[in-house]
């Protein structure tokens, strides 16, 4: 059954280890309970015929979650109803297995006991038992599944609504950039310009919204030295990048609004303009960024500074959750921008 482009994909959790594995076990025994207390009823309960019905039940939840974890990789290339329904199969034909195995045993032990007939009505009587179980089980991972693509759908929105605020911004301000520099200095405007024009591309183009911390570094650094361009000596960076290791990812164009309001809200409101100061640093699996700049306390823009900050923050919460923050530290002579965000154990996904 191929895959369509509007279903979502059959994703079984893992079964062999940790919750998964634990969930198994404690519905094969809450079954195993529910068989006995429906065949016996309370006042006639028996603990050996409990034993018996649990180890059945476990043996049986074992091998179907081991068959579904060999398989997992397979079943994942259905969609969502195939992957269901070719589960829902192999949890019934574990359990066709085992009842045939034992009700063998106990037909060839004990032959008196137990007809071929009788034995097989047993066997029937199993699978039925099973199937109500699996397929209440299967269409609860159904809809955690279809609520998983919704809530993945839903983050895909809100972070391409948050990234296209991020970049007209980022092209009007350049646009202005341009303008401030062909009255006074043509040949530099046009420098920018073909500077600009390579820097868009990346930056406008970019389909991802996650991308290497690296990547976004050297976008951070192009801007500077365009803004180098426009105050010249008013503005001096200084990047102090530590050793942050490799594979790590930030949302993109992160850093880049920083910098634009270290610019437009600090050094550019002083005459004698500034340094603006960039750390990256990994501390304890997680990503520290600084930017610091001088500030004017006669003279704020605080609004823009605040949208910027509300844009990251909400950006890297949606790829790395509520421990990644973006906060301000505001001193008399200095404002600094705090970045800071965990390194996953493994890439997060593109929403």
């Amino acid at each position: 059954m191929p895959r369509s482009p509007n279903v979502p994909d059959f994703q079984l959790p893992d079964l062999c280890r940790g919750q998964g594995l634990l969930g198994v076990v404690v519905i094969g025994e809450l079954l195993s309970v529910l068989i006995v207390i429906a065949g016996q009823g309370l006042y006639d309960f028996d603990w050996r015929v409990l034993v018996q019905t649990s180890l059945l039940t476990l043996w049986i939840s074992l091998l179907s979650a081991l068959l579904l974890c060999t398989a997992r990789r397979r079943i994942a290339m259905f969609t969502s109803v195939g992957g269901a329904l070719v589960s829902y199969g192999l949890i019934l034909l574990v359990t066709l297995l085992c009842s045939v195995v034992v009700q063998g045993a106990r037909f060839y032990w004990a032959p008196d006991r137990h007809s071929l007939a009788s034995s097989a009505w047993v066997v029937l009587e199993y699978v039925a038992i099973a199937a109500i179980p699996a397929a209440m089980m299967l269409r609860y991972l159904y809809l955690q599944q279809s609520l998983q693509f919704q809530q993945r759908a839903e983050l895909e929105s809100r972070i391409q609504a948050m990234q296209s605020r991020i970049r007209p911004h980022f092209l009007f301000n350049s646009m202005n950039m341009i303008a401030s520099l062909i009255g006074s200095d043509p040949g530099k405007a046009e420098r920018v310009v073909e500077d600009l024009s390579d820097l868009f591309r990346h930056a406008l183009t970019e389909s991802q919204t996650l991308v290497p911390l690296r990547e976004e570094l050297s976008l951070s650094r192009r801007y500077m030295a365009l803004e180098k361009l426009r105050l010249g000596d008013r503005l001096r960076a200084v990047w102090e990048i530590g050793d942050y290791g490799s594979g790590v990812l930030i949302p993109s164009l992160t850093i880049q609004p920083v910098l634009e309001n270290a610019v437009y809200h600090g050094i550019q409101l002083i005459p004698e303009g500034g340094e603006v100061t960039i750390k990256v640093n990994r501390i304890n699996d997680r990503i520290v960024i600084d930017v610091i700049n001088p500030r004017n306390p006669r003279i704020q823009h605080n609004k823009g500074n605040r949208m910027a900050m509300h844009n990251i923050q909400t950006r890297l919460e949606a790829h790395f959750g509520t421990t990644a923050f973006v906060q301000a530290e505001v001193t008399d002579t200095s404002y600094i921008t705090r970045i800071n965000y965990p390194v996953p154990a493994q890439a997060p996904e593109q929403p």
